[in-house]
């Protein structure tokens, strides 16, 4: 086991995450890491950035980053939640109408949280996102009308995509059923008193749940947005939750010792800012990861590929980030990342403990072949693939830091979703950009409504 940072131990009562940023300071990984004292002379910017953070979010779901509430605010509307993802249970079928964070966090919990196959009886979960005539024509063509359930997920009521699909789905759902059966299949989850879906499920008595205003929808996962699909789901929201609010009480003061969120963003933003280090690859060693991976893809690049337009000619901020798999990027991407250029840093994830292990079977023809496979399991031949790549990427130079997750279970998951939610706000503060717009994405969306319109400039 490598050595771990000793201010980030797991508290064992609560399964806490193990965070080990050792390689990406210089004694981890030389010159191309960051040295302990560059970090101590910008204490005096973390203390702003953490003061910044803890007044932008004392209101609750009015404060600027409501976000970083909804570990504490949510529970009151668990009864709500639950009454709704009761409702939609009863159908086989469930359709989740959205796309990029009214759908990317819960589909990722799914991956990470729901046994494949689903238990039975549990309904299937059809997250209905990009707007592809071919997928959603085969997809209507193997449901039957009476047993699906449509969720429509958009916080401005408006999103093009979303409203497309819905319009159809609602067509096909009256076609078969008519248009009074067809409302009992259908619910919505939008913003409180705005919005064309808002407007729609006033006026057809449409059952509804509301996204806080001030929470934008990369970080949405916690609220109505993600909870109620994964309490259809039969998720544990409750401990998610609990596992975001203790991740949010670990990360509550300016000491980067002691603050892990602070820290990694502190680092990512001087690795970028003082080694030129532009990507940032991502590399979990658990399948049921690879979606969280996703998400987290949205919320760095959305939140953080900008620059600040209140100076002119200032250089944009943010590293891109990289989505990878272990160990089967090691067949794809490694070489790329051990001889090319030293402008990457990455961050492993593992699994401290495999709910399932298989022993690896030899007979005497196999192991005079492979003698080192000799009483091992698939859980150690994993652990082994990433301890190599891992220290391959440090001898090359590469910084790296490591996540080890004690269980894959609801409450770590919600740490894992405050840790990157709040690391990602500290970074866009530490980079003087505001984490929690995206204005060039607006641009898009209208241009493209132009096109529509046979206007395009």
């Amino acid at each position: 086991m490598s050595p771990k940072n000793k201010n980030h131990q797991r508290d064992p009562q609560i399964g806490q995450l193990i965070i080990d940023t050792t390689n990406f300071y210089t004694e981890g990984v030389g010159r191309e890491g960051i040295s302990r004292a560059e970090l101590a002379g910008q204490t005096t910017v973390f203390e702003q950035a953490q003061r910044h953070v803890l007044k932008g979010s004392h209101a609750g779901l009015d404060a600027e980053y409501a976000a970083l509430n909804l570990a504490r605010e949510m529970p009151a509307q668990i009864p709500q939640i639950r009454a709704m993802a009761s409702d939609v249970r009863r159908h086989r079928d469930v359709l989740v109408i959205g796309i990029g964070g009214s759908s990317l966090g819960a589909k990722a919990l799914q991956q990470a949280l729901v046994p494949q196959p689903p238990i039975a009886g549990t309904p299937r979960l059809h997250f209905v996102e990009n707007i592809d005539p071919y997928f959603l024509q085969r997809l209507l063509s193997s449901l039957d009308a009476e047993s699906t359930a449509l969720l429509c997920i958009s916080k401005s009521g408006g999103t093009i995509e979303t409203v497309v699909q819905y319009l159809i789905l609602r067509d096909w759902l009256s076609r078969q059923l008519g248009n009074e059966s067809a409302r009992r299949h259908q619910w919505i989850i939008t913003d409180p008193k705005n919005g064309w879906l808002r407007e729609l499920a006033v006026r057809e008595g449409l059952p509804s749940l509301p996204v806080p205003p001030r929470v934008g929808g990369r970080y949405s996962v916690l609220s109505a947005v993600g909870l109620v699909p994964l309490a259809v789901l039969g998720v544990d929201i409750e401990a998610l939750l609990q596992g975001a609010a203790d991740n949010a009480a670990r990360c509550a003061n300016a000491d980067v010792t002691s603050n892990p969120a602070l820290e990694i963003a502190a680092l990512c933003v001087l690795l970028d800012t003082r080694r030129s280090k532009r990507t940032a690859v991502m590399m979990p060693y658990i399948n049921r990861l690879q979606l969280f991976v996703d998400w987290y893809c949205q919320l760095w690049a959305e939140s953080l590929g900008k620059w600040d337009r209140a100076r002119p000619g200032s250089t944009p901020a943010g590293t891109l980030p990289v989505r990878a798999m272990g160990a089967v990027d090691q067949h794809s991407q490694l070489q790329m990342y051990l001889e090319s250029r030293h402008d990457k840093f990455f961050t492993f994830i593992e699994l401290e403990t495999h709910e399932y292990d298989l022993p690896v079977p030899l007979d005497d023809f196999d192991a005079p072949h492979f003698p080192f496979l000799k009483g091992r399991s698939m859980a150690e031949v994993i652990d082994a693939e990433f301890r190599a790549t891992r220290q391959v990427i440090t001898d090359a130079g590469h910084p790296n830091m490591t996540i080890r997750l004690p269980a894959l279970n609801a409450h770590v998951l919600g740490q894992l979703i405050d840790l990157y939610q709040r690391t990602t706000i500290y970074a866009g503060l530490l980079y003087g950009i505001n984490p929690l717009d995206q204005p060039s994405v607006e641009i898009g969306k209208r241009l493209a409504i132009d096109y529509l319109r046979g206007t395009p400039r």
